[in-house]
């Protein structure tokens, strides 16, 4: 009996491990064609495992059929299960015998078993304890056969067949196991076998003679070949020049017999009126002894990112050219304030600090060197909010114009930067403002002639209008008087004819030149009216203190004493008008200058050579 039941277990290993092997050549067989050879394998060795089959009873019989039909349930689903039960059980009908109904049962319960658990593992997996547990309900469904059977042998049935029922579940247990593991290997190994084939680099095994094992598209494409099969036992003395391929060989029989790598080497290959640049690491393989087998490698094409590296680095040459060379400051602060980078240019135009405006910086330690040093004018007494609004404008930019010590003028441009950071960009600007010094100057100096009678040097009528204007506004919110004194030269005309031009200029020159001595304070004005006429503002001056001063004015040119054989007084004289605003007054300054104008020729009628003043009496006169 046990020699049967051995003889049935090995037959149960031997069909189980052969169709392991047989998976190998069917690899390329379409899904339901392997199943329907799995069933028909399966049930080949249902019927070798009944024909060692023991007899308990006349006409019952004990193997390990529904192992095979279990397995091919359990591996290949229904088509599989179906082939196998109608082999096992139109080979065990064709036996005979009484236990023919209870052993067309049992098979059938088997298959049912067997279906069932196909479709759980389809959905969760098949774990190692629903092997364990399927193989124990499949080994134990044939006793369920026995209740056909007449009672008389139904004891004895089942005592026999306990036996039968723990080799089964071994038997089952075993093949299901290892065919399960087997076929777990297969789609893994066809999984790498795909991403190796698919991979976008080139991918490569050679064995200990630098022959291709195994490549897969990329190479294959690359070196012409239809698919990667052509390629196996080749080397790159095939493929490559001589010189090219001696060299590669060099490297990988070095890495064999030292069994070690050579990993991310950059290599520039001509190929088809081109250079392409491939990135390759090369290992070696070893056996579960340790022993080296061959070598395993990968090269990338990396000439789209050399290029743009090239790109990237011509880039920042012309960056740094630019940086170094230009005319203006650069640093860039993080958000923090800390100096994370700054030109050359930058640190020059800081001669006192240039060793501090360095990257690792804080801003704030750079300003307070830069004050401490005096590097820096007009500084804030208080340092620290100076400090602080500076480095807090970094978040919102702006400019200023710094002076430094040495007269360098510097513009300071702050523009935040969306990290949080800021730009700062320097540029000198001492000739500017020299520049605009010097234009300021030239300024003042076209004002003053716009504004200066060439001949007398005296404010001309232009000059004479703005300062009159601006000072009967100060009078008006000072609340103080102001005077208006008009001079007119007496029989200047008469002057000119007889002595001529050059004569008479020289005489304006000299009757200004004393008007001017006579008006001895800062803010007194005096100004050529136009022709022989002159004015003087006198702010802060009441009418009496005019007409004093205007008495003096005449006495001044009296004492002159200009010869004028045209005038009546035998020298040259001046008349005068005097007009005054009093405090209060809403008289305008066109009207100071009519009034003082009005004065001026009731002096004039008055014989000249007089000083007279304008009241309301001569309102209607004037």
């Amino acid at each position: 009996m046990w020699q049967s039941l051995i003889a049935n277990f090995a037959v149960v290993g031997l069909f189980g491990f052969g169709w392991l092997h047989l998976q190998d050549l069917l690899r390329r067989v379409r899904r339901p064609y392997r199943r329907a050879i799995l069933g028909a394998v399966m049930g080949v060795g249902a019927i070798v495992s009944m024909q060692l089959s023991i007899e308990i009873q006349p006409g019952v019989l004990f193997d390990l059929r529904a192992c095979f039909v279990a397995m091919a349930a359990f591996l290949g689903g229904p088509v599989a299960v179906a082939i196998t039960a109608v082999m096992t059980g139109g080979f065990r009908a064709a036996l005979g015998g009484v236990g023919v109904a209870g052993a067309l049962l049992s098979i059938g319960l088997v298959s049912a078993i067997g279906l069932v658990a196909h479709a759980l593992v389809r959905q969760r997996g098949a774990s190692t304890g629903a092997i364990l547990a399927f193989s124990l309900v499949s080994a134990t469904a044939p006793l369920g056969g026995f209740v056909l059977l007449p009672e008389a042998m139904l004891w004895t049935a089942l005592k026999a067949g306990m036996p039968i029922v723990a080799i089964g579940f071994v038997a089952t247990a075993v093949a299901t196991f290892f065919l399960v593991q087997r076929q777990r290997l297969m789609d893994e190994q066809k999984l790498l076998q795909d991403a190796f084939g698919q991979a976008p680099d080139y991918l490569f095994v050679k064995d200990n003679e630098s022959r291709f094992v195994a490549a897969n598209n990329m190479v294959a494409i690359r070196h012409g070949f239809a698919s990667p099969a052509e390629l196996r036992g080749k080397t790159d003395f095939n493929l490559a020049s001589p010189e090219r391929a001696r060299k590669l060989f060099d490297v990988e029989q070095e890495i064999v017999r030292n069994g070690g790598e050579v990993l991310n080497v950059e290599e520039l290959v001509a190929e088809h009126d081109e250079q392409r640049w491939f990135l390759t690491s090369k290992v070696a393989v070893r056996n579960v002894d340790g022993e080296v087998i061959g070598l395993a490698g990968a090269s990338r094409d990396i000439t789209e990112r050399k290029a743009l590296e090239q790109a990237l680095l011509e880039g920042r040459k012309q960056l740094d050219l630019v940086l170094t060379t230009m005319s203006d400051g650069l640093a860039r602060f993080d958000a923090n304030g800390v100096l994370v980078f700054t030109n050359e240019r930058y640190r020059a135009m800081f001669p006192l600090t240039s060793d501090v405006r360095v990257p690792g910086s804080h801003l704030s330690d750079i300003l307070k060197a830069a004050a401490e040093r005096g590097e820096q004018l007009h500084i804030p007494k208080d340092r620290g909010n100076w400090v602080t609004s500076i480095v807090g404008s970094l978040a919102s930019g702006g400019e200023e114009e710094v002076p430094l010590f040495d007269g360098h003028w510097l513009h300071i441009r702050t523009r935040a930067m969306p990290d949080g950071g800021a730009t700062v960009l320097v540029s000198d600007i001492t000739n500017l403002k020299r520049a605009e010094a010097g234009l300021m100057a030239l300024t003042e100096q076209l004002r003053a002639m716009a504004t200066t009678d060439a001949l007398t040097g005296l404010l001309n009528r232009r000059g004479f209008d703005e300062r009159l204007a601006d000072e009967a506004l100060r009078a008006a919110r000072s609340r103080q008087p102001l005077s208006l004194v008009m001079v007119d030269i007496d029989r200047f005309k008469a002057y000119n004819d007889r002595y001529g031009h050059q004569a008479g200029d020289e005489c304006l020159k000299q009757v200004a030149a004393a008007l001017r001595a006579g008006a001895r304070r800062p803010a007194d004005v005096v100004a050529r009216y136009g022709g022989e006429e002159m004015t003087l503002i006198l702010p802060d001056t009441n009418q009496q203190g005019a007409w004093e001063l205007a008495e003096q004015l005449r006495e001044s040119v009296r004492a002159l004493d200009i010869a004028h054989a045209g005038s009546e007084k035998r020298i040259v004289t001046v008349s005068l008008g005097v007009a005054t605003l009093e405090p209060g007054s809403t008289v305008s300054a066109t009207e100071l200058v009519r009034r003082a104008d009005a004065a001026l020729y009731i002096a004039k009628d008055a014989g000249r050579d007089r000083v007279m003043g304008w009241g309301e009496r001569h309102a209607a006169r004037a």
